[in-house]
């Protein structure tokens, strides 16, 4: 059964507090893992992925600007759809994984075309 925690007394149950040298922060500064922190880009799709697209997209002598691809979606939209007209097999599988990828990210930092 799902109770709504507004309707339970705030005594009944009790968050998790995080805290560092004993006083208690807010969770949302809570350490980071290491892939959070080890990259300085974040983007919609995977980095790996991104590599490996731009390597397969050279390798058909399709033109792409990597970098545009983490903040342009329609640029993005555009090249993927590039790659899936493709002669290749694999990237147009990358092409389709990527674009998946772009759905369930939505819109991203904010660059709304």
């Amino acid at each position: 059964m799902l109770i709504p925690l507004h309707l339970v007394s705030e005594s009944s149950f009790s968050m998790p507090v995080f805290t560092i040298g004993g006083e208690a922060v807010d969770p949302a500064l809570r350490p980071q893992t290491s892939t959070d922190v080890a990259s300085p880009i974040v983007g919609p799709i995977d980095s790996r992925d991104l590599q490996l697209f731009t390597a397969q997209m050279a390798h058909a002598q399709i033109a792409l600007q990597p970098t545009r691809m983490l903040y342009d979606r329609l640029y993005a939209f555009d090249r993927l759809a590039a790659a899936h007209a493709s002669a290749s097999p694999a990237l147009r599988a990358l092409a389709v994984r990527l674009f998946n990828g772009y759905q369930q990210a939505g819109e991203w930092i904010g660059l709304i075309h």
